[in-house]
């Protein structure tokens, strides 16, 4: 072999190993980061309209706040990161057993967030630390805003008429994106 062609196929072979190192680093790395968030617990309570404390029945037209605690079930100390419901937080809600639809609203912002990947080019995320088996509350999401006086949240659903309603959130882990897991199911009551 002459002494060029052994200087390249020195370094094609070091290029490959090189590549092949990063490559499973990389996997590595990703599959960490996924398996960091698996031992978090994500838990929903519905709160009183004046977040006094829980409760299982509103009045039609009433706001409904619902609390979100993360609990760290591992070992060690994890950071999650906090950007906002409308990026992390997803509800779905059921009345007597029937999908509940979001707001045209929220439908538009989710729409337009999901194409124009706002949450990557806005600078939200701030971390928050979970020391194992210590619940912590990290967020609100407002399921429906107050109809005679409301205050302007971001709102994921039109009034809700009376009837038995179920409620679960998939959360996001990471500040925009990232892997999911699904909260307890709470259920709640309307009355007129």
């Amino acid at each position: 072999m002459t002494k060029k062609r052994k200087s390249f196929v020195g370094v094609t072979l070091a290029v490959a190993v090189f590549g092949a190192a990063a490559w499973v680093e990389k996997a590595a790395t990703r599959s960490q980061r996924s398996e960091d968030y698996q031992p978090i617990k994500v838990m929903i309570s519905p709160v009183s309209p004046l977040l006094e404390g829980p409760t299982r029945s509103y009045r039609s037209g009433q706001q409904i706040p619902v609390a979100i605690s993360l609990t760290n079930t591992g070992s060690d100390p994890v950071y999650t990161c906090l950007s906002g419901d409308i990026y992390q937080d997803v509800p779905r809600l059921t009345r007597n057993g029937q999908l509940v639809s979001f707001t045209k609203w929220q439908t538009y912002v989710l729409q337009t967030v999901a194409q124009e990947r706002i949450c990557q080019k806005e600078d939200l995320p701030e971390e928050s630390l979970l020391m194992p088996n210590e619940p912590k509350l990290v967020d609100f999401l407002v399921v429906v805003d107050d109809r005679t006086d409301p205050t302007g949240a971001l709102a994921w659903y039109d009034t809700l008429p009376p009837g038995h309603y179920e409620l679960s959130v998939q959360r996001h882990f990471g500040c925009c994106d990232g892997p999911m897991a699904e909260s307890n199911m709470v259920t709640f009551d309307i009355t007129p």
